[in-house]
């Protein structure tokens, strides 16, 4: 029973320890390997073997299948494969090889089975210049020549991996996607393809008829030739909206510059149709290299207006001028540019005539710009009262009351972060403030503690140049609530530590004490809480602006 075991067991642990291709091939007894070497299924008179995680097989196999001279030195145990202008020795139980007279190492060296030297495929494939992978779903190993790629005439600048199937060849799908402007397209039928080393490959023209173009395998010349050259035709405005028109479908590569204020997309694998070409020249010889007509006619009818509009300030659009570029030729891509009048939000939507840019514009500062933070919201309810009643309730009533009061005030400039029982992350509230460039950042909260006896007013800051506006704040806000004077402390409660404007957090009382919640969740109360601080935001604008 012992001798019995003892073999058993050590051919479990042997199979546990195989990672990679090996975990793969691993099952309750070991499956076969099969080997697909130009197109054509090969079968070896000693089948190939999985050590290491890699898959060996005989060297006749690789001179025959790969098109490469092998010669064997009995007396270094060497086999010396040469294929073209590359020569690669390797030596049995060796995991060093020559690759061109340089050492390279093996991570599992040739063996002997069967009275065949066995050699790791994938390592002298590649070696050699030959693509290999591996179809788990057929447990296949697939070698074949490796085919030259252009795309839209040029060398592709990531490498497209294709493998012959008898006489079909397959591409890796999404690096042509990626790289033709369609990252993350969706396959309508990814099942007519395989997944060669976690890679989806589909046939080539599977791929050219769902991404269009032209994509050919010349066999012949074992070169792929993928010709997708998208053209712009046109760029267009229509109020907050601007179209972007294009003969095949992209993927813009969009991004924000200020100083002026500009959207810019990035259109790859794209130029310019011959017409805008055309116009780029005549605008080249005006001045007024690729913009718009429509800021041409502006510029134009600026003159005529100037004496009116000195006296009438007419409002500015949103859009500012577009422009377009073929901003590189290799590879080729085209530039659009959205100049702006306000800072703006923008989303792409993708249609079948191109991409529609569509603009939403900050708010524009007019005034000294105080932001009105009322904390929690939504899903966040913050502290618990003592009543059953909920900290964002009360932080939104409050916020509500001190906007409209600061709307009183002209030279004020109000915003809030919001104004109903919503959601917003922390980073949110941060990067209102600091987009608009805000003047002042004040959020409202309350707070609560276990034991029901513990109150006062507490105001929060974090920047040096926080202190003298929470010191104010805390003046007022504690004289309003008259609970106890638990000071003014520094901080770094997100809001206030990463906002750029000085900026208070203020703790009005605690909930979870029944005299302070009861006065907190009273109108009145709220009332008087809201006119202090706008007292306190009144005397910091008065005295140090």
């Amino acid at each position: 029973m012992k001798r019995r075991f003892y073999p058993l067991l050590l051919a479990l642990l042997v199979l546990l320890l195989i990672p990679g291709w090996a975990a793969a091939a691993s099952s309750a007894t070991e499956e076969a390997v099969n080997l697909m070497i130009g197109g054509q299924a090969v079968t070896p008179d000693v089948p190939p073997v999985i050590k290491s995680g890699r898959t060996l097989v005989p060297v006749r196999v690789i001179a025959e299948g790969l098109g490469a001279d092998v010669a064997w030195n009995e007396a270094k145990r060497t086999a010396v494969i040469t294929r073209g202008t590359t020569q690669l020795s390797l030596t049995l139980d060796s995991r060093t090889a020559l690759l061109n007279g340089k050492q390279v190492k093996l991570d599992t060296p040739p063996v002997i089975s069967q009275q065949r030297m066995l050699l790791p495929l994938r390592f002298v494939g590649e070696s050699l210049g030959i693509t290999v992978g591996w179809d788990n779903s057929s447990r296949t190993v697939i070698a074949n020549e490796t085919p030259q790629v252009t795309l839209n005439g040029r060398a592709p600048e990531k490498a497209i991996k294709l493998y012959q199937v008898s006489d079909t060849m397959y591409v890796s799908a999404d690096a042509v996607a990626e790289q033709v402007g369609q990252k993350g397209f969706v396959w309508n039928r990814p099942e007519r393809g395989m997944t060669i080393d976690s890679q989806l490959v589909l046939p080539i023209e599977q791929v050219e008829d769902e991404l269009g173009g032209s994509i050919t395998w010349n066999k012949k010349k074992n070169l792929l030739e993928i010709e997708r050259l998208n053209r712009l035709t046109g760029v267009t405005k229509d109020g907050d909206r601007v179209h972007i028109e294009m003969k095949l479908p992209v993927q813009a590569n969009s991004f924000v510059l200020t100083g002026p204020h500009r959207i810019v997309l990035d259109l790859p694998q794209t130029a310019l149709a011959d017409d805008l070409v055309e116009e780029l020249k005549k605008n080249e010889e005006n001045g007024s290299i690729g913009e718009s007509e429509e800021r041409k006619q502006a510029a134009s009818s600026g003159e005529e207006d100037e004496q009116s509009a000195a006296s009438e300030p007419k409002e500015e659009p949103l859009i500012a001028s577009l422009r377009y570029s073929q901003y590189s030729a290799s590879p080729e891509t085209v530039r659009v540019v959205i100049e702006l009048n306000q800072k703006s939000e923008y989303n792409l939507a993708y249609t079948k005539d191109g991409i529609e840019v569509k603009l939403t514009p900050k708010p524009k500062k007019t005034g000294y710009l105080i932001v009105v933070d009322a904390g929690h919201g939504g899903k966040d309810p913050g502290a618990l009262g003592v009543a059953g009643n909920h900290e964002k309730d009360y932080t939104l009533a409050v916020a509500n009351k001190v906007v409209a009061l600061l709307k009183q005030y002209p030279e004020f400039q109000v915003v809030p972060v919001r104004t109903t029982d919503v959601f917003y992350e922390l980073s949110e509230r941060v990067a209102i403030a600091n987009e608009l460039e805000a003047d002042l950042f004040l959020s409202i909260h309350a707070n609560s503690f276990p034991k029901p006896t513990t109150g006062g007013t507490e105001t929060f800051y974090y920047n040096a140049n926080s202190k003298t506006f929470a010191q104010l704040v805390h003046k007022h806000l504690q004289g309003a609530t008259q609970f106890p004077d638990r000071g003014v402390k520094a901080s770094g409660f997100y809001v206030i530590k990463n906002t750029k404007m000085p900026a208070v957090l203020t703790e009005t009382g605690f909930l979870s004490n029944p005299q302070e919640n009861a006065l907190l969740t009273s109108p009145a109360f709220q009332d008087k809480i809201a006119k202090a601080l706008v007292a306190a935001i009144r005397e910091y604008y008065q005295s140090y602006q």
